[in-house]
């Protein structure tokens, strides 16, 4: 039986309707679900390559498909929780470009964006090198790359301070240093505890809390600005800008790390471990930065019951 032309092409006409309704509602649908798709988690990532060396990067991509594997050095740093108030305080200083200082005395600072809501802050180590160290809260010290450390001429021999840290890459002894001084802005700090991390690579390095720790600080990520203001509160008596108590806390914390040091020292030299000796010579290294922080209070005229 034949078919009948007309009846076959309106068929097919109402099929091509159903068809291109449904093609209509599947890019509706994509559209709506790309809209609330949720967003790349922002983040650092880190690699360690065939040498052991690390690598750091905003763009997951960047990253060698072979070292994609946790397994392999992959590992992802979330961007931290932030637990200081963000609230922008308006400058009154522009004696110093992108830096300013109010009448209370804190120090305003740009931050410079380094991805996955991380960021760069630049500072002068010693008074004469420059760096662009990762603003890091998490931190203990400030920790260097090898390149900045060898332009601050640290040279360091096998029984050289070190001490152990855990690194993206595993465990890490790193050379330890005092900086003279150390400025972000304004701001300068003397005396500053420093390690060099060997495998550091792409960032001159950390700014962590040997610094930080000088000051009460806030992060302003909308304004990318961090402000450092004095550790003293107001109408507080001070000595060499730093109250009784932060002298006090910080002669406890040098004594604290000579005993803790001295006893692991000890009881390495007894089990033959092959970091006995720098582990002593990291003691030592608290002793004579107790013995600078004392003749620095003396010349202030800090009381004796602070130190």
């Amino acid at each position: 039986m034949e078919s009948d032309p007309v009846k076959s092409m309106s068929a097919q006409s109402k099929l091509n309707r159903v068809g291109i309704g449904i093609a209509g509602l599947l890019a509706v649908l994509l559209l709506i679900l790309s809209h609330f798709a949720p967003l790349g988690e922002a983040a650092i990532f880190t690699y360690k390559d065939e040498n052991g060396a690390i690598h750091f990067t905003d763009d997951l991509s960047k990253i060698p498909e072979e070292f994609r594997q946790k397994s392999k050095g992959y590992r992802k740093h979330k961007e931290a929780p932030v637990s200081h108030r963000t609230t922008p305080i308006p400058s009154t200083s522009k004696e110093t470009p992108g830096v300013s200082t109010n009448a209370a005395g804190e120090i305003q600072v740009p931050l410079i964006p380094a991805g996955g809501g991380n960021f760069l802050v630049d500072v002068l180590l010693n008074g004469r090198v420059k760096a662009q160290l990762m603003l890091d809260t998490g931190a203990s010290f400030i920790t260097l790359s090898e390149e900045v450390g060898q332009k601050l001429g640290i040279f360091n021999g096998p029984e050289s301070p070190e001490i152990p840290f855990n690194t993206a890459g595993g465990k890490e002894w790193m050379p330890l240093l005092a900086l003279q001084t150390v400025s972000a802005g304004d701001a300068k700090s003397q005396l500053v505890e420093a390690s060099i991390g060997k495998h550091i690579k792409d960032i001159d390095g950390l700014l962590g809390m040997s610094f930080l720790g000088d000051y009460r600080f806030e992060i302003d990520r909308t304004n990318k600005l961090l402000t450092l203001k004095p550790p003293n509160k107001q109408g507080e008596m001070t000595w060499d800008g730093k109250p009784g108590n932060w002298w006090k806390s910080r002669f406890e914390y040098y004594d604290s790390s000579i005993r803790d040091f001295d006893r692991r020292a000890k009881q390495m030299l007894n089990l033959n471990h092959k970091k006995a000796r720098n582990m002593l010579k990291t003691a030592e290294f608290y002793k004579d930065l107790k013995l600078k922080m004392q003749s620095r209070a003396m010349i202030a005229g800090v009381p004796q019951k602070f130190r």
